[in-house]
């Protein structure tokens, strides 16, 4: 019997052991407490494993033997020399002294078949699962043989192969910044393949015993920068069917496997940061996958309350203005950022609102309408909520909200069920003529498209106000320049307003002659353009007043009574093609030849005429439809799924930066006909697409005729395509950190077996050929018609395998 220990150190050592054998610690996590182990006698292990195997099995009721549970513990305390985390030979010796005392343990009756499986224990490999101990590294008989490596050690020999390329990509970080970026790729890859984040853990302490300042922050940044640069589209069948993301559960398992809620919440703060550090660079899809992880944690309660709080409160103060800005004014990118924005507390319509009441610079109080815009009908709602508060006397701070919200109520669009007389009334208390001008015109400008009775109503007596405030001056209104400004606005919000009444109030003040109200007949020009033939009683009044100004003959000699009046009638009767407005017109014409108001008449005649031509005949063949935009903003599954969600034909083309075509893509009512890029053409360019994806820009033509190429494949659904490419860009990234783009890579003794989800032996037989010769990752990509995920794939199996190995750089 041995004797416990005294040594803390080692009393330390033997718990992390024990917790490494009911699957709870990683193996590069105990790799230090094995090595210390090692320079003790075997009988400490030997007794750690005896305490462990008796609390197993009374807690597994007896399914699995107790030389089981001892063939598990050797085995797994074997593995550490398997994955290179201790000195193989030591450790050798050590598990020869280690096995005649854990054979001394054993049920006599299960010793034989327990020193058989030791004997050969290199030889085996099974999988193990998490504490406590369910499915065991189990003991095989002679007769069964060995199963097949698989599993947990498999994964366990990818993690081992990480550690010792993060080791040597940290190296060259030290020596030089630009290496860094490689770290950062293998770094995420080591932790979407990890099974706790005991293991990430384990990787950060290799790398800050070489020297290396890393943290959790640094992995939250690399596995959101390795995240797809695409939003998925928002259908329930793609919310339904798409893969899991790794990078994503890789962050939830960093946040979620913490017993600590101070560490835990910690954590959530550096995942939030990542999110806010990949939207200033650039990437805002990313930002957005990573934020609907911080957004999972929360639902699932994973995270303190108070912490959640914190991170919305605060987690946006270091967002980029500038980035903001642009990405507000591009409504392709609108989806995306309003899920950013609706993250954080003080980015919420309500929370925006409240910045913008007591902000009094002009830049940033358009950016935070701006925002608001993105925010849509619950910004909306919300400003016409503020602005429907009575009020009695206004301070500039008050008119410029009321400002500020009112133009929000214009620009954002009014929902159907949105009250319309409710609407209307609460801008008219804006549109009262004691009030600061600019709040006065943004309440006109909102009038003018509120077409409703009041709306008619409050901008006439607005009008006829204006003209009395212009005629008889007085103290504590707007000066006539402002009020000519006014007067402007008012007379163009009648115009749009499209109903009888406006237009009547409108042309009554145009034929207002008194200079102290400017050119009256010129706001006039708001009907031009506009067919007014509906309106037969506006149109017989407008014809009246045009008659009635018409030149006379007086002695023989041509009077002219106010040409000024007769060329904005003409001009506003220029889009109404109504038979009594041409015969006006063409009496204009004919009676009062090459004078201004002629030429001003046969101008609107053509015009009536080139329209009239327009609508008759034969249709012609429409022009091809075209849907241009930014590879990078729509991103390709999004675009690709709208497109068939339409059921378009027509043609897809993708160019580069430079402009060159890097994809061409055809579809047919909505399904894919034909793809290429590159040498690659069918399924394999699709896929390639999306593995490696570019930016550029699109060009989607749509075609009438049915695309019957000759030669041309069967016509496919775009969604089962695009799931696979998806898991695809995954796996290819997980293979591209063992064998990066530059990589050379030589072979060993080892024989190469075939991927067991690889069919094509001749592709194999190739690139084992090309990769033998000495081809880099990219080198055998570009030299072999398939897409990359398949190469990578059976490079990175090869490397597992250990019959490739890297060269040294």
């Amino acid at each position: 019997m041995v004797e416990p220990t005294a040594d803390p150190e080692v009393r330390e050592a033997l718990t992390e052991l024990e917790l490494y054998l009911s699957d709870t610690l990683p193996p590069l996590v105990v790799a230090g407490s094995a090595d210390l182990l090692l320079r003790h006698p075997p009988g400490l292990v030997a007794a750690t494993i005896r305490s462990w195997t008796g609390a197993q099995y009374a807690k597994s009721g007896g399914e699995a033997s107790v030389s089981d549970y001892l063939f598990h513990a050797v085995k797994k305390i074997h593995m550490l020399g398997e994955f290179k985390l201790v000195p193989r030979e030591a450790l050798g010796a050590y598990l020869d002294g280690l096995k005649a005392l854990v054979l001394a343990d054993c049920p006599a009756e299960d010793r034989p078949l327990l020193q058989e499986n030791l004997a050969r224990l290199a030889e085996t490999a099974t999988a193990s699962t998490t504490a406590p101990v369910v499915s065991l590294h189990r003991q095989t008989s002679g007769a069964r043989g060995s199963p097949a490596p698989g599993g947990e050690e498999a994964s366990h020999r990818r993690l081992s192969l990480y550690l010792q390329r993060l080791e040597a990509q940290a190296r060259l970080a030290l020596a030089a910044p630009s290496g860094r970026a490689e770290l950062t790729e293998t770094l995420a890859a080591a932790a979407r393949e990890s099974q706790n984040a005991g293991e990430v853990e384990g990787y950060l302490s290799k790398l800050r015993d070489l020297g290396l300042q890393v943290g959790t922050a640094d992995v939250f940044r690399a596995l959101a920068s390795s995240l797809p640069a695409w939003v998925l589209p928002p259908s329930a069948d793609w919310q339904k069917a798409a893969p899991a993301s790794p990078a994503l559960d890789a962050m939830r398992r960093m946040v979620t496997d913490v017993e600590d809620p101070r560490e835990s919440g910690r954590r959530f703060q550096e995942l939030v940061r990542a999110a806010v550090e990949r939207f200033n660079e650039g990437s805002l899809p990313q930002a957005v996958s990573t934020l609907e992880a911080a957004e999972r944690l929360i639902a699932e309660k994973n995270v303190d309350p108070g912490t959640v709080e914190l991170a919305r409160r605060k987690g946006d103060e270091t967002l980029d203005p500038e980035r903001l800005k642009v990405s507000a004014e591009s409504p392709a990118q609108h989806s995306g950022l309003r899920k950013l924005l609706g993250f954080f507390s003080s980015l919420s319509p309500e929370g925006l609102l409240e910045q913008l009441a007591r902000e009094d610079k002009r830049e940033r109080r358009r950016l935070l309408l701006a925002l608001l815009e993105v925010h849509g009908e619950p910004a909306r709602a919300a400003a016409f909520e503020a602005l429907a508060v009575p009020f009695r006397e206004i301070s500039a701070e008050q008119w410029y909200l009321r400002r500020n919200l009112l133009y929000l109520l214009r620009k954002i669009p009014r929902p159907s069920e949105a009250r319309l007389e409710e609407e209307v009334e609460v801008t008219i208390r804006h549109a009262e003529l004691h009030l600061p001008p600019p709040l006065l015109k943004e309440a006109v400008a909102n009038l003018g498209q509120l077409k409703h009775e009041k709306s008619e109503v409050a901008l006439a007596r607005l009008l006829l106000d204006f003209e009395k405030a212009l005629l008889r001056p007085s103290e504590g209104l707007p000066e006539p320049k402002e009020l000519l400004l006014l007067l402007d606005r008012v007379a163009s919000s009648l115009g749009r307003l499209g109903r009888p009444g406006a237009r009547r109030a409108l042309l009554e003040h145009a034929l207002k002659r008194d200079p102290k109200l400017g050119d009256c007949a010129a706001r006039l020009a708001e009907l031009s353009g506009l067919d007014l033939s509906e309106d037969a009683e506006f149109i017989g009044k407008i014809l009246e007043v045009l008659k009635s100004n018409l030149p006379f003959k007086l002695f023989g000699v041509a009077l002219h009574q106010n040409d000024q009046i007769l060329l904005r009638l003409i001009e506003a009767l220029s889009g109404t093609p109504a038979p009594s407005v041409r015969t006006a017109l063409e009496d204009i014409v004919k009676r009062f030849p090459d004078t201004d108001i002629s030429k001003a008449a046969a101008r609107a005649l053509a015009g009536y005429r080139k329209g009239s031509a327009g609508g008759t005949g034969p249709p012609s063949p429409a022009a091809p439809a075209s849907l241009t935009g930014d590879l990078e903003v729509f991103g390709l599954p999004a675009l690709l799924q709208s497109l068939s969600d339409t059921g378009v034909s027509g043609s897809l083309t993708l160019r580069d930066p430079r402009g060159e075509v890097f994809g061409a893509l055809r579809l047919k009512g909505g399904k894919l006909r034909a793809c290429q890029t590159g040498n690659l053409a069918g399924d394999d360019a699709f896929y390639q697409l999306l593995e490696r994806p570019a930016p550029g820009q699109f060009q989607f033509v749509k075609s009438a005729d049915a695309l019957e190429e000759t030669g041309t494949g069967s016509l496919q659904e775009i969604l089962p395509l695009t799931l696979e490419a998806m898991r695809r860009y995954d796996e290819l990234r997980q293979a591209s950190a063992l064998v990066p783009d530059g990589v050379r890579l030589k072979s060993t003794d080892v024989r190469p077996a075939p991927h067991p989800a690889e069919k094509d032996g001749m592709l194999q037989k190739t690139l084992w050929a090309r990769v033998s010769r000495g081809a880099t990752p990219l080198e055998c990509e570009a030299e072999t018609r398939t897409d990359a995920y398949r190469i990578r794939r059976l490079l990175a199996h090869w490397v597992e395998q250990g019959a490739l190995i890297a060269e040294a750089p």
